[in-house]
Parts: C-alpha cells; sequence; structure tokens
C-alpha cells in the first residue's frame, strides 16, 4: 500500500488510541514537559501550557456568554413588567373607543420607551365609528398584507411609502420599525413601533413579547368594539321605534 495513504490512517489510530487512553500522558509526564505545539502567532509552548491556555480561553468564552445570557434575562424581566403594566392599563381604561386608543398608544410610548407610534384600523364601515376616525386608515392597513399573511409580529426594514404612511412627519426620525397584526376575522388593524434606532427592530429579533402585546390589544379591542356595535344596534332599534311612535 502506498505510504502517502498509510500515514492518515496510522494517525487516525494514534488519536482514536490517546483518546481511549487520556491516562496515558499520566504515566509518561515527561512526554507532556516535551511535546511543543506550533502556535500562528507565538513560539512553540507544550502541551501543558497549551491546554492551560485553551482552557482559559474557553472560561472566557464561557464568561462572556454567561454575561450576555444575563443580560438577556433582565432584558426580559423588564419586558415582562412592561407587558404586565399594559394589560393592567388596558384593564383600567375608561371613556370610549378613542380614548382607549389614545391610552394605548401612550401606554406603549411611555412604558416601552418608543420614538414613534402608529395605531391604524381597517373596520367595516357598518360600525360607524367616526369618533376614531385618525384611527380609521383601511388604505394604510393595506399596504401590509405580507405582516398579516405571517400572521405574527415582524421586525423588518420598511420602505419610504409605509415609513411615511405609518409616521407621517416622523417618519425621516425612524430607523427600524416592528409591525403587530391586530385583529381577526371581523376586523383587522396594525400597530407599529418606530425607534430612530437601526439596531432596536431587526428581523433576528424575538417576538414573543410583542406576541403578547397584540393579542392583549386584540382582544381589549374585540371587547370594546363589540360593546360599541351593540349599543349601535340599541339606539338604532330605539330610534325606529321612536319613529313608529311606539
Amino acid at each position: 500500500m502506498n505510504a502517502e495513504w498509510e500515514v492518515p490512517d496510522f494517525e487516525a489510530e494514534v488519536v482514536a488510541w490517546l483518546h481511549d487512553h487520556p491516562e496515558f500522558f499520566t504515566r509518561h509526564p515527561e512526554l507532556v514537559e516535551s511535546l511543543r505545539i506550533p502556535h500562528p502567532c507565538q513560539p512553540a509552548v507544550s502541551l501543558l501550557e497549551y491546554q492551560n491556555r485553551l482552557l482559559r480561553e474557553r472560561g472566557r468564552r464561557l464568561h462572556g456568554k454567561l454575561l450576555e445570557l444575563v443580560a438577556i434575562a433582565r432584558d426580559n424581566d423588564r419586558l415582562a413588567e412592561r407587558v404586565q403594566r399594559l394589560a393592567l392599563g388596558l384593564l383600567d381604561a375608561r371613556g370610549g373607543l378613542d380614548e382607549l386608543l389614545q391610552g394605548i398608544k401612550a401606554i406603549l410610548r411611555d412604558e416601552f420607551r418608543a420614538d414613534s407610534i402608529a395605531l391604524c384600523l381597517a373596520i367595516p364601515p357598518t360600525t360607524g365609528l367616526i369618533a376614531v376616525a385618525e384611527f380609521l386608515r383601511p388604505d394604510v392597513v393595506g399596504l401590509f398584507d405580507e405582516a398579516f399573511r405571517a400572521g405574527r409580529p415582524q421586525c423588518s426594514p420598511l420602505s419610504a411609502e409605509q415609513t411615511v404612511a405609518l409616521f407621517g412627519d416622523s417618519a425621516c426620525r425612524v430607523a427600524s420599525a416592528a409591525l403587530i397584526p391586530l385583529g381577526g376575522n371581523e376586523w383587522r388593524g396594525l400597530l407599529a413601533v418606530g425607534s430612530s434606532a437601526a439596531g432596536r427592530f431587526h428581523p433576528s429579533v424575538g417576538t414573543l413579547f410583542l406576541e403578547r402585546i397584540g393579542e392583549l390589544i386584540t382582544q381589549t379591542l374585540q371587547a370594546r368594539l363589540r360593546a360599541g356595535s351593540g349599543q349601535e344596534e340599541k339606539e338604532t332599534a330605539a330610534s325606529r321605534s321612536c319613529g313608529r311612535g311606539e
């Protein structure tokens, strides 16, 4: 057999044997001191020094990873507290639908330090919610069909047209944004949270808390819309009764 092919096989056997007999260097400590491991940037070092260096480097990497995980845990804890305060604020909301929508924007701006907030609704005209005309923007919601097809929050760059449609005069200050689809079969809406920091909302960011925010706001608006629709039907029925002189 050609020696060129024998060497790799022999080396594999040596590696396998040393892997199965880690006590070999314990029985032959003189080899540990005599072996020299070449280093790309420094002179050769002993095997023991090389192992120590590897362990130190691994320790530094693990320490850095631990600090990163601790920071993520702290951020998640703060986000959980903010989502809880949002839920409490929604439960305590008073007034009509327009006050509720304004309150949602205020809570998000204060609790989540959002630079820009856009809340747009596309509701069938039969609801007759004239009081919230500021938020009835079906043309804007129609620009984000992809977000509704995905069915979950998205953090991705927006086109210039989308940014201007959502944030108007403050569009120039929005470098990144999170899109949160709202609603269900009866209606739909879009909550957009904009930031002046380009790295705050990017495609790889987690969306778990954004999903929770969307669910909370959707359920709150759903209940308020149903209540408003029921009240409108009662008023219409009463008006018809008065018109017939009943």
